[in-house]
């Protein structure tokens, strides 16, 4: 049975609430107690929203990197769509939609979870709204047929003062438990209608992304087949498949090489550097050295001139037969050992810095420790599909083999690009077909690599922090927007992913 609470009702019941104390006292203690606390909003639910919410993110991101790629082939004239560029292009979306329909069903399950814990509430509510009104139906009922009229007469019909003034209490006790059931019973009424607003909500996102789903797998399948044909008209033309597919190679190691010299640069600027504070260490040990033999020599100097002046003032018996004989004519007496002050210490420790290799004071207060740091530095930029990975790749369409001295991710473009440690901005060079290089150096001979990027927000020498700004990722000309990233030690690559957060 559902009980309607109006507004003249709650007024009615909270002016008759001061009823009979023995009998609203049994049928209080008759209620059954709270058999289900609320439940608290704890971190599972933080978890799964937070869940829910990066990858709705992730879907934003990617949903706006294949708007570009198709307005970018839209663009295209008939000869270009029979090029490499357009190529690049779908197969680009190919993969932006494979990583699409993976998103979307892990999207599908968050919301599977989520309204698995709605309807868990709802129906928790729901049991608590009819323990409240259960509760406040008896209250009512209770004040009704008893209530407003025997109040006084309650009140003088005690023994003594004392149980007047417990009996007052008792009222007040019962008008107050009436205004907490009103409000109890509102604030469930509120949740459950919360309740049903979200989950008719996350019901409609599932339908939605079911939806979405089906489009995707759609595009795909659309998109796979126009790669097919595509590929097949490029083959046609075999003198024009070649010198594109050699344009192609020509620009991956276009970008390689200038990278690579960059690097070979920047080692030999270390090296030199390296080289400078080690021949300046073996000259201050020199000076040292020199300094500390200066020094033995003008004692043994000063021990000796000492030596012949007490010879002098000796008598002639004492010279013949009670001291021992003079050394030869050319000899010289042998230095007296003197020891050492502590302040002098050995010759190699005096005025002498240690600069170990590849060591910057000024690196080490920003920069990570590379060494340690396999697998937790940050990626450089916040979202993007990882289009090329590290190392020796067959091209299975093309039919070749390409080395990638690092990773490269596909983003939208103009997307913000940050360093993934502190450090030095030591080189920034230009390709045309890549945008702006840029090179920060990191203590321990370790170098990381940021390639097209169109507006930079460094210049050279500037000292950077981990996570700070570097740039935007530029245009490219088949669509969308890459981002290239490399980490060197000395002059040899590392595989990036192992060193960024999984």
């Amino acid at each position: 049975m559902s009980f309607i609470v109006s507004p003249g009702l709650c007024v009615l019941l909270l002016r008759r609430a001061v009823a009979p104390v023995l009998l609203l006292f049994f049928l209080f203690s008759a209620m059954p107690p709270s058999a289900v606390a609320a439940p608290p909003v704890n971190s599972e639910i933080s978890r799964i929203m937070k869940e829910r919410t990066a990858v709705e993110e992730n879907l934003r991101n990617l949903k706006q990197q294949l708007r570009e790629f198709q307005e970018k082939l839209s663009l295209t004239t008939k000869r270009e769509s029979q090029s490499f560029k357009a190529l690049e292009n779908i197969r680009s979306q190919i993969l932006l939609l494979e990583k699409m329909i993976s998103e979307n069903q892990n999207y599908l399950e968050k919301l599977d979870r989520d309204i698995d814990r709605l309807q868990g509430e709802l129906q928790h509510n729901r049991q608590t709204y009819n323990r409240v009104s259960d509760d406040f139906r008896r209250t009512a009922v209770s004040v009704y047929k008893y209530g407003g009229n025997r109040d006084i007469e309650h009140l003088f019909a005690a023994g003594s003062v004392n149980s007047a003034l417990v009996r007052a209490q008792y009222m007040g006790f019962f008008s107050r438990a009436v205004r907490s059931n009103v409000d109890e019973l509102q604030q469930v009424a509120v949740k459950l209608e919360n309740n049903r607003m979200a989950l008719e909500q996350s019901y409609r996102q599932k339908a939605e992304a079911v939806k979405e789903q089906e489009r995707q797998l759609k595009n795909w399948t659309a998109s796979k087949k126009q790669k097919e044909v595509m590929l097949e008209q490029l083959k046609k033309n075999k003198k024009e498949y070649a010198a594109q597919l050699s344009a192609v190679q020509k620009k991956r190691l276009q970008l390689q090489s200038r990278i690579e010299s960059l690097i070979l640069a920047e080692q030999r600027a270390v090296e030199a550097e390296n080289e400078r504070q080690r021949k300046l260490l073996e000259a201050r040990r020199l000076e040292a050295k020199r300094k500390e033999m200066r020094r033995l020599e003008a004692q043994r100097l000063e021990a000796a001139k000492a030596q012949g002046k007490k010879e002098k003032s000796l008598t002639p018996l004492q010279a013949r037969g009670k001291q021992p004989p003079a050394a030869a004519v050319g000899e010289t007496s042998p230095p007296q050992k003197t020891a050492l002050k502590p302040s002098q210490g050995s010759p190699e420790k005096q005025n002498v810095t240690v600069v170990p290799e590849g060591l910057s004071p000024e690196l080490e207060k920003v920069s990570a420790d590379f060494d340690t740091a396999l697998g937790s530095l940050p990626w450089p930029v916040r979202t993007g599909v990882v289009s090329r990975r590290f190392g020796s790749i067959e091209d299975k369409d093309l039919k070749i083999v390409t080395t990638n001295n690092g990773i490269d991710f596909s983003v939208p473009a103009s997307t913000q690009v940050r360093a993934v440690s502190g450090g030095k901005v030591v080189q920034i060079a230009f390709l045309p077909t890549f945008g702006n290089i840029v090179i920060i150096r990191h203590p321990k001979s370790y170098l990381t690599v940021y390639a097209n990027l169109g507006q930079l927000n460094v210049v050279k020498d500037d000292l950077v922090k981990s996570q700070q700004l570097l740039g935007l990722s530029g245009r490219m000309p088949e669509g969308g927007s890459v981002v290239h990233f490399e980490i060197w030690k000395g002059r040899v690559k590392q595989n990036p992913e192992k060193w960024l957060r999984r």
